[in-house]
């Protein structure tokens, strides 16, 4: 065995693909995010945290407010494509609901209006692959079909509705909305091409929740009613903490209900609401149970 590996040595290493993708980084912090809040596992935060600082750092261009596709020994040239957009967005998205750093959901709302500038249909909704500016691509299409990853616009429908329940925007809703319409005629002939746009028309149409946590991020009981909500299916929700600081002070910008939102005789309190019409705050992780399973 030592003389055939020493001898497997000797041949030309095939090449490694060592390239960073944007898109396929925010998937990846969208699953470790996620992780962390189903496992309370800190460490899985920590590397979706260093991967979309990374991103922010090295693939995203300050003065011109755009993404790049690719990193390898320096930022590659190709500008981002609509599912690095997409992607990416979803990733901020989850990282703000794992880490409630309220500078994930803004960089996230500020390339939300980057993807719509560059790559929106204005004629018939959705999102085009890539943008009008190469004069060598002389068809513009766009993705109708989730495969082994999702089509930009099956994810973007999704990171608009899920946007506009936590900014309580009606443009971004009739954006999420318009989205959808746009691939009407192949979710009525075959959904099953576009599971990830169904899972957006879901989250529309069945009233989606918000859910926030008013109250320290640090305090014990915060924890207590955040690790309550993590331990329910929940795919149709937004979930937001109103710490009483920076982080409320922005969510309640566009929203007048969670600037109101508080603690509960000194202790944090759970809000679960459908378009900010909440019901009755509860401190006991019991009680959250309870309304969420109503």
């Amino acid at each position: 065995r030592q003389k055939l590996f020493s001898i497997r040595n000797k041949r030309p290493r095939p090449h490694l693909d060592d390239k960073i993708i944007a898109a396929w980084n925010g998937l990846m912090i969208s699953a470790f995010a996620r992780a962390a809040q189903v496992l309370d596992n800190v460490s899985y935060l920590e590397t979706a945290t260093r991967a979309a600082e990374f991103i922010r750092a090295y693939l995203y261009d300050e003065s011109r407010e755009i993404l790049f596709r690719s990193y390898r020994e320096g930022r590659g040239e190709i500008e981002g494509f609509a599912d690095d957009y997409a992607f990416v967005i979803q990733g901020m998205l989850d990282l703000y609901e794992a880490s409630f750093e309220t500078h994930w959901l803004k960089f996230a709302l500020k390339l939300q209006r980057q993807m719509d500038a560059l790559f929106w249909d204005t004629e018939s909704g959705g999102y085009f692959a890539v943008t009008g500016h190469d004069n060598n691509i002389l068809l513009r299409m766009k993705e109708d079909n989730d495969s082994a990853e999702p089509a930009a616009s099956s994810v973007a429908a999704l990171n608009l509705a899920r946007l506009a329940a936590i900014r309580n925007d009606t443009g971004l809703l009739a954006r999420a909305q318009e989205t959808i319409n746009a691939f009407a005629r192949q979710l009525a002939h075959f959904p099953s091409a576009l599971p990830q746009m169904l899972v957006a028309f879901d989250f529309l149409e069945d009233a989606p929740q918000q859910i926030v946590i008013a109250g320290g991020s640090d305090l014990p009981e915060t924890k207590a009613l955040l690790a309550e909500v993590h331990r329910h299916f929940l795919p149709n929700k937004v979930l937001l903490l109103a710490d009483g600081a920076e982080g409320q002070s922005y969510l309640g910008e566009t929203n007048e209900a969670i600037r109101a939102m508080s603690m509960m005789v000194g202790k944090p309190a759970a809000y679960v609401c459908e378009n900010f019409a909440c019901k009755m705050p509860v401190t006991d992780p019991a009680d959250l149970c309870r309304l969420l399973m109503s």
